[in-house]
């Protein structure tokens, strides 16, 4: 699975090697309201960037496939 970055109904693809960076950077920008500039793919793996203003964005998913969750007490 890849690690994956979602904004609204947008969805980008997290390079490997930036994976820790990326997240690092969509921290800063959502806990202190600051624009920052992403460098990530689109749905057809093209390199694009992707900016995003901390302050007037609500939420973002950040997944970095960090392995399965453990199961629920729900389950």
């Amino acid at each position: 699975m890849a690690k994956k970055l979602v904004i609204g109904h947008e969805e980008w693809t997290i390079p490997d090697a930036t994976a820790e960076a990326i997240a690092l950077q969509v921290q800063d920008a959502m806990l202190n309201g600051r624009s920052v500039a992403l460098e990530l793919n689109d749905a057809d793996g093209r390199a694009v960037t992707v900016f995003l203003n901390g302050t007037a964005t609500s939420s973002v998913v950040l997944d970095l496939d960090r392995g399965p969750r453990p199961p629920s007490e729900m389950s």
